[in-house]
């Protein structure tokens, strides 16, 4: 199991004027960060989403519930816990299939 399971976060619809250093600085005070980046395309341009990795779920979970919605710059963030592509494929297949199945 990943040492990160449960303790890294996805975070969208950062503002362009977010950076690494900024994004840690929001986040620090729910906890201990490992890491905090914001996806730049190849130009160096922010692509609006970000990862923050904390040393504990518990710290994730407690920064998932004051950040969601908080607005940061000119933006209400989204944030939930990060999810590999195959299993976010997977389990929204399974929600839909579900819904369809009903």
């Amino acid at each position: 199991m990943n040492r990160t399971q449960g303790a890294n976060l996805y975070v969208k619809n950062l503002d362009d004027a977010i950076d690494d250093a900024r994004l840690k600085e929001e986040f620090s005070k729910f906890g201990s960060i490992t890491s905090a980046k914001v996806m730049c395309d190849e130009k160096g341009a922010s692509k609006g989403f970000g990862f923050v990795c904390f040393a504990t779920q518990e710290e994730a979970s407690k920064a998932i519930n004051e950040m969601s919605g908080r607005i940061i710059v000119s933006k209400p963030l989204y944030v939930t816990f990060a999810q590999r592509k195959e299993e976010r494929k997977a389990f929204l297949a399974s929600q839909y299939n579900h819904r369809v199945g009903s």
